[in-house]
């Protein structure tokens, strides 16, 4: 079951997930707040693009900044990487390294002589990000012997959160959200569709712009149990049941535009 400390975390990684408008941004705000929900002294995203029959690489997202090294000595390299077919994975895939690759394979490759070893890594989480079909890039945690292994708990939330990945990701590479989403003219043609009341709008609005119930509430001058009716009338209307459905729904609306 998961601790109530970890699901508030989880919440926030969502957030801030969500809070990204472009792909650079996922290195700004997603991925710091997703090494705290699976603590790792290094995380990455490297976007994946096809080339005819191959695809590549590219574009590294690090935290810390200077891990970047790393995963720019690892697109040199990439050729002699075993795991490479992740790149190229068809549906979202996530494996941690250990379970696939003996200890004295994987720590004598040119992979980790080259790239990892410097930084002390021992191990890595692995994700790869797909969308309808469409490799999007790949997400890699990284572990040192004295972090310990990444549990099955860890793989769960990393498997969780990378649902959301998928699809956000892949409107932030298609450019795709537009800030209309924001609150502009696009949340009233969205109110206006679904019938949402003027305050159901309000309400919209601020959950785009990833206000919590207090901030909510105080902006709306309404009590918590009245914020509560409000959500969940807004939510019976749209379909959905939370906050985070919510944001799916904005964004399959925008793809569709």
């Amino acid at each position: 079951m998961v601790e109530k400390n970890t699901f508030l975390i989880y919440n926030q990684v969502i957030s801030e997930l969500y809070r990204c408008r472009n792909y650079e941004s996922l290195g700004q705000y997603f991925l710091p707040m997703l090494k705290l929900l699976i603590p790792t002294p290094y995380a990455s995203i490297l976007r994946s693009e096809e080339r005819g029959s191959r695809i590549f690489l590219l574009d590294p997202l690090c935290v810390p900044g200077e891990f970047i090294e790393a995963e720019r000595n690892y697109m040199r390299y990439a050729d002699d990487d075993q795991t490479g077919w992740l790149s190229r994975c068809r549906e979202a895939t996530i494996f941690r390294e250990s379970d696939l690759v003996e200890d004295q394979e994987r720590l004598h490759s040119t992979i980790y002589q080259k790239c990892y070893q410097p930084y002390g890594i021992y191990d890595t989480l692995f994700y790869a990000v797909v969308h309808n079909g469409r490799p999007l890039g790949v997400l890699s945690l990284f572990r040192g012997r004295q972090d310990g292994p990444f549990t099955e708990e860890e793989l769960f939330l990393l498997k969780s959160v990378g649902s959301h990945l998928n699809q956000h990701m892949a409107a932030l590479l298609d450019r795709t959200s537009r800030p209309g989403l924001q609150g502009g003219s696009d949340l009233s043609a969205v109110a206006a569709r679904y019938g949402l009341t003027s305050r159901e709008k309000e309400l919209l609005e601020l959950l785009t712009r990833f206000r919590d119930n207090h901030e909510i509430a105080e902006a709306l001058q309404v009590r918590g149990s009245t914020l509560q009716k409000h959500f969940q009338n807004m939510f019976r209307k749209l379909g959905v049941t939370s906050r985070w459905e919510v944001m799916r729904l904005l964004l399959e609306l925008d793809l569709r535009g």
